[in-house]
């Protein structure tokens, strides 16, 4: 194998898959990138056996001095690639002893190989499942609004993911960790003929947020009884590559998300608006004197007002009056002071409602000119 190819176009394609790659794995393999060149094409593959992306970009004429497919390690070919002059000409060569001679002006450098046969790999041509078409910026803001809320190394390993939920051509995304819950739909068609659920691995959820673009440009995902394919077209920022494909495939968790809608609180008779912007920053500024541990911040509810209130051990105090509009009784919450701020975070509109029943139930967070994300905090037990 042999390609002679400019940095820039080598490394556009590496980083589209380098992100699946482990920099340890209990197989040597997967520390690789498995590399293959055609006439007119260049394939890179990474995996991890959860998350295996494949990119693909044509050749220009006389790239190919030789097909061939081998595998490398992925680290050390970036960092070089990285370490090189930018309008830097690459000579990659495969020896007939199965090394990986890189030449650059005058840098040489040289690579074990392990065989590409050995090369494990997820996606499967054949794969059947039921298909969704939604656009790139649809499915990235529906991971955007909800990634906050995944559970982090939790025993309950069907909540360390994300849930998609095709229902009559509305596409859900839901987390939760079990102290809040984060949902968000759009409109896709789908060729389901009963709801389907997938829970889709934190790390593929990373990988498909830095991969989808904003553009609105249709999607085809596949989601099957293991696995969740989609490709995607990524343009080149290199003006002389063409655009490149990415193959995106993951396993999917195996197990029984909770019954979400069961954790959404209904029939709240106090409401309360507050404006977005304002009633973040001072949650902001409130938090930062309350205990490091619990991040606990009291809210006390009265008529067209709002009181936040932290404090911690060492007898430090934070007070903070907001005017808001609520006209039931008053009503005192603590919350986790993060969870809120990072609702917060996704929320875009003016303006933010709260919709309680008691102090120790469930809060419904919204954007009043948003109704398709919908946001449950729990409070602390005081």
């Amino acid at each position: 194998m042999r390609l002679k190819i400019a940095k820039e176009s080598l490394l556009n394609v590496l980083s589209h898959v380098v992100g699946a790659v482990e920099r340890r794995h209990t197989l040597n393999i997967l520390s690789n990138l498995k590399i293959q060149v055609s006439q007119d094409a260049l394939t890179v593959t990474g995996s991890d056996l959860e998350v295996e992306l494949v990119a693909s970009t044509t050749l220009a004429e006389g790239a190919c001095l030789q097909a061939g497919v081998t595998t490398v390690p992925a680290r050390k070919l970036i960092d070089i690639c990285k370490s090189l002059p930018s309008s830097a000409l690459i000579d990659l060569q495969i020896t007939d002893d199965q090394r990986c001679i890189l030449k650059s002006g005058n840098s040489r450098f040289v690579l074990g190989t392990l065989p590409a046969d050995d090369y494990p790999l997820l996606a499967n041509e054949n794969a059947q499942g039921t298909q969704v078409i939604v656009t790139q910026r649809e499915l990235k803001r529906l991971f955007e609004k909800t990634a906050f809320a995944m559970a982090v190394q939790d025993v309950r390993f069907y909540l360390t993911g994300t849930l998609l939920e095709i229902d009559a051509n509305q596409l859900r995304a839901v987390t939760t960790d079990g102290h809040r819950l984060a949902l968000c739909e759009t409109t896709a068609q789908s060729t389901a003929t009963q709801p389907i659920q997938a829970i889709v691995p934190r790390k593929a959820v990373a990988e498909l947020q830095r991969l989808l673009s904003v553009e609105d440009e249709q999607l085809s995902l596949l989601i099957g009884r293991e696995l969740l394919n989609v490709t995607i077209q990524a343009p080149s920022r290199d003006k002389e590559q063409g655009d490149i494909t990415v193959r995106f495939t993951t396993k999917l968790i195996d197990g029984k998300f909770p019954d979400y809608r069961r954790v959404i609180p209904r029939g709240g008779d106090k409401v309360v608006m507050i404006a977005h912007d304002v009633f973040k920053q001072s949650l902001q500024r409130v938090a930062i004197l309350s205990n490091e541990k619990l991040r606990g911040v009291f809210l006390n509810f009265d008529a067209d007002s709002l009181q936040l209130r932290a404090n911690n051990p060492e007898q430090d105090e934070a007070i903070e009056d907001l005017a808001i509009q609520y006209a039931d009784s008053p009503l005192e919450m603590s919350f986790n002071a993060q969870y809120l701020i990072e609702v917060l975070g996704v929320l875009d509109g003016d303006d933010v409602s709260m919709t309680m029943t008691e102090a120790n139930q469930s809060v419904l967070v919204q954007d009043p000119a948003h109704t398709d994300q919908t946001y449950v905090v729990m409070p602390m037990r005081v």
